[in-house]
């Protein structure tokens, strides 16, 4: 852990968040470059990513930091999550620290600046490598559908893939759109969307940790009826696994990090099996070494987010795994990182 990255675990959690947030915009150029393999190159249905590993959503709520986070070592950034309304989120303190077992609980409610302003920031940054956009309702909209809808036409058209975000635990009765009569009305109307406007750009669905393998077969059914690229497995959990030992564990909202790393692991592995490696997959929960991005992609991702381990580990952790990363794939006999995808889950 660098100095500075020890000094801002002293601040409150949120306010910590927003100084990062601060620093990596302003502080850009004296961002050092991230490391660069050509054995970390990939290409994932059309799109060229210089390595796998990805800024997960909620990091850069507005895309004010698309430029500085590429630059600094992330194959991608995603963005998000967006509305098309601005709005505030739930009442504070919504972020809360669980030293003890490197996690983050968080009931944020997708805070952002809204969909023009997000969008013009997409428009503005120089985007040298690929940039996706979560997508989600705003909690007082009396239809939820039709946000997704309307953000996704004004989204799609500045970014190279959109994930819809039907899993937050963090606004009220989202994750009710995953029960198949309502998730299929969604997925029907963007694809029909995307058809009429003839954008092949990605769709990826981000899915929750805390389901069946039943509810997870219906999922994958209505993904492959109505074309969507790929699924984001996992977003936060609802569970509270018997492992944690910090006191913040009783706090209500979304767990990340470390002690979700096996729920997301057993998701993807299912998902991966069940698609037949057709569907596109991205693994992320409990991210926070070379050997967690490694076994996720063994086990079917394609790619890899993290989030919650740059927290406690700051950003020079982004070169560590890429550099580990080299040295895993090469002592596996492996040219290129794709190689490497669902081996340990055939």
């Amino acid at each position: 852990m660098s100095l500075l990255t020890g000094m801002l675990q002293l601040l409150p959690p949120e306010t910590a968040h927003n100084v990062t947030i601060q620093l990596t915009k302003y502080g850009s150029p004296l961002l050092s470059k991230g490391f660069q393999d050509q054995s970390l190159h990939t290409n994932v249905k059309g799109l060229s990513f210089s390595n796998p590993l990805g800024i997960a959503a909620g990091f850069d709520k507005n895309a004010e930091l698309i430029d500085p986070l590429l630059k600094i070592g992330f194959g991608f950034v995603e963005c998000g999550t967006v509305t098309p309304k601005p709005q505030y989120g739930n009442a504070k303190p919504r972020i809360f620290r669980l030293k003890k077992d490197n996690a983050i609980i968080n009931k944020l409610g997708f805070n952002n600046k809204g969909e023009k302003r997000f969008v013009k920031n997409l428009m503005s940054a120089k985007r040298t490598g690929i940039v996706g956009s979560n997508i989600g309702p705003n909690k007082d909209t009396k239809n939820f559908i039709d946000d997704y809808l309307k953000i996704y036409r004004k989204i799609s058209v500045s970014c190279d893939y959109v994930t819809i975000n039907v899993s937050s635990p963090n606004t009220e009765a989202l994750r009710e759109l995953q029960r198949k009569e309502y998730l299929e009305v969604l997925l029907r109307d963007i694809s029909q969307i995307r058809n009429e406007e003839n954008n092949r750009k990605p769709i990826m669905l981000k899915i929750d940790p805390d389901n069946t393998n039943d509810h997870y077969s219906m999922i994958l059914n209505l993904v492959n009826k109505y074309n969507i690229d790929g699924i984001i497995a996992t977003n936060t959990s609802l569970s509270r696994p018997e492992i944690l030992r910090d006191l913040n564990k009783k706090r209500d909202g979304g767990l990340s990090g470390t002690p979700i790393k096996d729920l997301s692991d057993k998701v993807l592995k299912f998902l991966y099996r069940e698609t037949n490696q057709e569907l596109i997959l991205i693994g992320v929960g409990g991210v926070g070494s070379a050997l967690d991005v490694y076994n996720k992609i063994k086990l079917g991702a394609s790619l890899v987010q993290m989030y919650t381990s740059l927290t406690y580990g700051g950003p020079q952790l982004i070169n560590k795994i890429l550099i580990d990363l080299v040295k895993l794939i090469k002592d596996d006999g492996f040219t290129n990182i794709s190689e490497a995808v669902g081996v340990n889950n055939k």
